[in-house]
């Protein structure tokens, strides 16, 4: 068994885990899960029958690494009476203390004496000896501060621990969310115009590989496609799409804005920097 089809095999022994307790009764809660993990995740529980059970979170709303929480029968019966944009808000209220616990945030602030980057901040909390998989998202604010996302107990754990972020000093503090945060991200935008959405098509643009090297890329399985591998170069896309090549990056495909007089379809992207 591969790497990929065991890791895939552990996850779904963890739902198999998850759904029980929750049908005794109990919240139960997987750590951080990768987008690709949450995709799994999303389709075995609507093949279970557990997925309006299911929530979401990651410390905020579009956090790319959350926590499964699997909500027992009674706080799925009372959610049912709560609007649907306000649903976020009712989770957290009910499972207040469960949610602290698996989502927790860690305000890292340097000195001001250099600029620290997102690989800084990354290569000194796991110097500590944490996993990646353990934490949520690490979201670079400015040139001298961050937020990460983790268990209530890694958090303690880096506010007493975490000193030095490359060689600058830095101090630790839990950290409530404020109108201040962002999730850190930055992008390039792309405007292009491609013959089709096929994805090779696609690739070619974003990458400015030939048309034959991104069948290639594809084929060799260097391209993801909404966080899966993907091997079909005629696949065909709709936006909005995350698309990663590897040694290129990742990309949003954000639209395709109609055709050319040509009838080349204009494509509208994102490269994540």
């Amino acid at each position: 068994m591969g790497e990929r089809d065991n890791g895939a095999a552990m996850l779904a022994a963890r739902l198999g885990d998850a759904i029980e307790k929750a049908a005794r009764g109990e919240v139960a809660v997987l750590p951080f899960l990768t987008p690709a993990q949450r995709k799994q995740a999303e389709r075995e529980l609507r093949v279970r029958g557990a997925w309006e059970a299911a929530w979401f979170f990651g410390g905020y709303g579009t956090a790319e690494r959350a926590c499964l929480f699997l909500l027992p029968d009674y706080l799925t019966l009372l959610l049912e009476k709560i609007p649907t944009n306000c649903e976020d808000e009712a989770v957290l209220a009910l499972i207040e203390e469960d949610a602290v616990r698996a989502v927790s945030a860690v305000r890292i602030t340097g000195s001001g004496f250099r600029k620290l980057t997102h690989r800084d901040y990354l290569g000194a909390i796991l110097g500590l000896g944490l996993s990646r998989d353990a934490l949520g998202d690490l979201a670079v604010q400015n040139e001298c501060e961050a937020v990460l996302f983790c268990p209530q107990t890694l958090a303690t754990f880096l506010v007493e621990s975490l000193s030095k972020v490359g060689s600058d000093t830095v101090k630790c503090r839990f950290y409530t969310l404020d109108a201040s945060f962002t999730d850190g991200k930055v992008y390039a935008p792309i405007s292009s115009t491609v013959a089709s959405a096929r994805l090779d098509c696609v690739i070619a643009s974003l990458t400015g590989l030939s048309r034959e090297d991104s069948q290639s890329a594809i084929r060799s399985g260097l391209v993801e496609v909404d966080f899966e591998p993907c091997e079909r170069v005629d696949l065909t896309l709709t936006p909005p799409a995350t698309i990663s090549a590897r040694g290129f990056g990742r990309f949003i495909l954000r639209a395709f804005d109609g055709e050319t007089k040509k009838g080349r379809l204009r494509l509208r992207a994102d490269k994540l920097i």
